[in-house]
């Protein structure tokens, strides 16, 4: 099943290998490239320089609130405090033109309000993002993968923006190097390709009214 893949990190990275149509110079001019896979076929991607982003604003959040920048690498996902800010986001009219640096600290009661704030605000540069490289194929999961497939908060807001799809967090150790394995797998290995080499979690939309 077509599916697009977002490697998170300090770069965010919507890859779709199911999208041939060539680049527009609407999506050249929003980040977008091609990537090439190993047979040579192009992998079109999109970028969102969220990862740092959020870096960035997480200390501002916790230098604010007093708290400990690590009480937000975990921090559970809270349907009723989303569902207050999240009509709340401004529209952006821009990739990458985030925009909770401009908001005032003292607008959110709790540093919990202010932290899903800037993860609605991430998740919806993200949709926009991820939505260039969809446009033009059919594509019905969405796989998350690097740091922000652990954020619990980040998830459901993705999931909720994409209520049509199958949104998955995915887990796999050292995947470059298995990628690189499994590509020449039948030229070095006689023994079938494990089926549980890939963790995953399903997101459901619906929370977020």
């Amino acid at each position: 099943m077509p599916f697009v893949l977002i490697s998170t990190g300090t770069w965010c990275i919507s890859m779709n290998p199911f999208n041939k149509t060539a680049l527009t110079a609407e999506e050249l001019n929003n980040d977008c490239l091609c990537y090439l896979q190993y047979t040579g076929e192009p992998v079109k991607a999109s970028r969102l320089h969220a990862g740092l982003e959020h870096e960035l604003q997480v200390k501002r959040i916790a230098e604010h609130f007093s708290q400990d920048i690590l009480r937000y690498k975990n921090m559970s996902f809270d349907p009723d405090i989303t569902h207050k800010l999240y009509s709340n986001t401004p529209a952006n009219s821009s990739f990458n033109d985030f925009v909770f640096h401009k908001r005032n600290m003292e607008d959110f009661k709790s540093d919990s309000e202010a932290y899903h704030q800037l993860i609605a605000d991430l998740v919806d540069l993200q949709i926009l993002s991820t939505r260039l490289v969809i446009k033009g194929s059919v594509v019905k999961r969405i796989f998350v993968d690097g740091g922000f497939s652990h954020n619990s908060i980040y998830m459901h807001m993705l999931a909720n923006g994409f209520p049509d799809m199958e949104v998955f967090a995915a887990s796999m150790a050292q995947a470059s190097a298995l990628g690189a394995a499994l590509s020449i797998h039948s030229e070095w290995n006689s023994k079938p390709v494990p089926t549980d080499l890939i963790e995953l979690r399903y997101y459901s939309p619906g929370l977020i009214d």
